[in-house]
């Protein structure tokens, strides 16, 4: 029996519906929770010896809310322990809280002892990360529109270094590693001159949770930088790319590898999400580096 032409719409409509609801179904219920492992050598000139083959696991964007569960971040930390990393490197972004209002140089919570029970779950996941060489923290600017020096108590109470235009050195295998944590670009601000003093070595490994910054990255060397902060857009369309990025370059820095003269950016796509609280084409993710010498 040949088909109308009101009946083709008709089921052409319902079939579009369909798609439309099956999509949205996979974007919020099951994609958020499907973390990927993404395993990257690093080459990198003038790396010491003592650091080939060294690997770092980095996670980004915990953002504990009604929308990530503790019980969801925690299979994540035991997914990048099973990794076996030497390092566990942790970028900014532990929680995400509704701001009512922002007064002159800080932001005013409607419910703070709900905020400081965000934080608590997400520091508890974080202080269950094994490395060989150990784990350390920079913040990003949900920390900072909460309240930046308690998330860093917090977390340094887990044992946890928070890195805030600072740094630290590692003895690995007898040889310096100086480890570099930025401040948050849109709220703490990048202080590299402080955060560089007493790391002025060929190679080291910076945490920036804002990738903007390596738009004029200013250090010589082959560092290796791990940011965050863009989520990967949390939709990712097929030819068009993510429609919205957090970023004052676009889409430019996104999600992936980038370099700069000898320095290398990874941005990683986070383990959890904002609102709206759907990913598409734009998996949650861990990042496992094996850092190779060139």
């Amino acid at each position: 029996m040949p088909v109308t032409r009101r009946a083709f719409f008709k089921r052409l409509l319902w079939s579009t519906a369909g798609v439309g609801a099956a999509a949205g179904g996979y974007a919020t219920l099951i994609e958020p929770r499907l973390v990927e492992i993404n395993r990257l050598r690093i080459v990198v000139r003038d790396l010491p010896r003592a650091f080939d083959g060294l690997t770092i696991a980095q996670l980004s964007d915990l953002h504990r809310s009604s929308f990530v569960s503790a019980d969801y971040l925690q299979r994540g930390i035991a997914l990048a322990n099973a990794l076996t990393p030497d390092l566990i490197v942790f970028t900014g972004d532990y929680l995400t809280h509704r701001r009512l209002f922002n007064a002159p140089g800080r932001t005013v919570y409607g419910d703070k002892e709900s905020a400081i029970g965000l934080v608590r779950d997400s520091v508890a996941c974080m202080a269950r990360a094994r490395a060989k060489h150990g784990v350390l923290a920079s913040l990003g600017n949900h920390d900072h529109w909460f309240d930046g020096g308690e998330v860093s108590r917090m977390i340094q109470a887990a044992g946890i270094p928070v890195l805030r235009n600072a740094s630290t050195t590692l003895r690995i295998h007898g040889e310096p590693l100086p480890i570099v944590g930025l401040g948050d670009l849109w709220t703490e601000g990048v202080r590299f001159e402080r955060a560089f003093a007493g790391a002025d070595a060929p190679f080291a490994l910076v945490l920036m949770h804002n990738p903007d910054s390596f738009e004029h990255w200013p250090r010589a060397g082959s560092h290796l930088v791990l940011a965050g902060h863009t989520h990967g857009g949390q939709v990712n369309l097929p030819l068009i790319g993510p429609p919205i990025v957090p970023s004052g370059y676009g889409r430019k820095y996104a999600q992936g590898l980038f370099r700069r003269g000898d320095a290398q950016m990874y941005v990683n796509r986070g383990l959890g999400l904002i609102a709206p609280p759907v990913r598409l084409n734009c998996r949650p993710e861990i990042a496992l580096f094996r850092l190779t010498r060139a």
